[in-house]
């Protein structure tokens, strides 16, 4: 099956608010010490407006949609019990904070069929912008489909 056709695909985008419990306890469950990630005042005495999330925390918003890699797959006609997590990365371009609103868009960056087809590598983004349509994170999932 050739799934290049999909390459660009962009699914409706969808908001998030970054609720204060989801980064502390994300915070935590990597047993951050530092205050700016746990604690609104000891943040906003760092001059920032409110908890610091980590830089990986666009994960826990990602998972929160798994919907869209679900109907990803479905549109590839990949069985999702024949994918692995390859790699993710984020590319931060402005800090994300407790109450700030963003706006998530999914793409498919690039799909490339790796060992003459046994494995489809599928690359995706999810463009996170604030209220004024700034960049502010990109995040970036690698899944391997095995087709044999």
């Amino acid at each position: 099956m050739d799934r290049s056709a999909h390459v660009g695909h962009v699914w409706p985008s969808f908001e998030v608010t970054v609720e204060r419990g989801a980064a502390v306890a994300f915070a935590r469950g990597l047993d951050e010490p530092a205050p700016v990630h746990l604690d609104a005042q000891a943040a906003r005495a760092a001059g920032w407006r409110d908890v610091l999330t980590l830089p990986t925390f666009p994960i826990a918003i990602s998972t929160e949609r798994v919907d869209l890699i679900y109907d990803m797959l479905k549109r590839l006609a990949i069985d999702p019990a024949r994918i692995l997590h390859a790699n993710q990365r984020f590319v931060h371009h402005q800090p994300i904070c407790v109450g700030d609103r963003l706006v998530g868009t999914k793409r498919i960056g690039a799909i490339t069929d790796r060992k003459g087809g046994a494995l489809t590598f599928i690359d995706t983004v999810i463009d996170y912008r604030n209220a004024q349509g700034e960049l502010v994170c990109e995040d970036h999932c690698c899944l391997v489909a095995r087709n044999t």
